[in-house]
């Protein structure tokens, strides 16, 4: 995950996460009032709004689950 700010006035800045690095095609930006430690406080947020919504971009690994051979425990 790339994050990025950019200010736009004194009290409102452009935060722009893009999921490039990890192979995947999605960019998202909102405006955050505030500077850019407020902007960069909100990211983690952001990114996880971001990646509820579009589930199906990030898929789960399946996890295996080793057969036991019949054994009882």
């Amino acid at each position: 995950m790339i994050t990025t700010t950019e200010i736009i006035s004194e009290k409102l800045t452009k935060l722009t996460i893009d999921f490039a690095d990890e192979g995947i095609f999605l960019i998202g930006e909102t405006e955050v009032v505030g500077d850019e430690s407020a902007a960069l406080a909100y990211a983690h947020f952001f990114e996880a709004d971001l990646r509820r919504n579009n589930a199906e971009l990030f898929p789960v690994p399946e996890i295996e689950i080793p057969e036991m051979g019949g054994e009882m425990i």
